[in-house]
């Protein structure tokens, strides 16, 4: 978060499960930056992408595309946000993403199991709370 308000930076990271070919790759990257537009980010940038993660389940994974996004921390913006995400997912029905939000990681999946629902809820549960603990030590509120 910065001294802007609730402002924080998220990079997401788009995962294939086997390569699609770039041109592919930069035609779903461009169709996810037009959704994204329609919310209230302050900022999408691309990011150069990289290797694999440790403990990818297939070795064919690869980093399609990454993005580093600029948005506030109101709850109902980050939900949206990872609404989205799961549901361009889902219409892909391939993949995952990685979303880091400060010091909060999400993974996503095509997939809407039980533990996944959990894992979106405790992240944010997490934000939430580290939001309103910056507030408060903004407003001098040390109690």
């Amino acid at each position: 978060m910065d001294s802007h308000g609730d402002l924080a930076e998220a990079t997401i990271r788009l995962w294939h499960d086997e390569s699609t070919g770039m041109r592919m790759a930069e035609a779903e990257t461009a169709a996810l930056m037009a959704e994204l537009a329609g919310l209230a980010l302050h900022r999408v940038t691309p990011l150069s992408a990289g290797p694999a993660p440790v403990g990818t389940r297939s070795a064919e994974a690869w980093e399609a595309a990454a993005l580093v996004i600029v948005l506030r921390t109101a709850p109902t913006l980050v939900r949206s946000l990872v609404g989205l995400l799961q549901d361009w997912l889902r219409r892909r029905n391939s993949g995952s993403i990685e979303m880091k939000l400060g010091e909060h990681e999400l993974r996503l999946t095509s997939t809407g199991r039980a533990e996944q629902r959990e894992a979106i809820e405790h992240f944010f549960t997490s934000v939430e709370r580290d939001r309103d603990a910056a507030r408060s030590a903004e407003s001098g509120d040390h109690g």
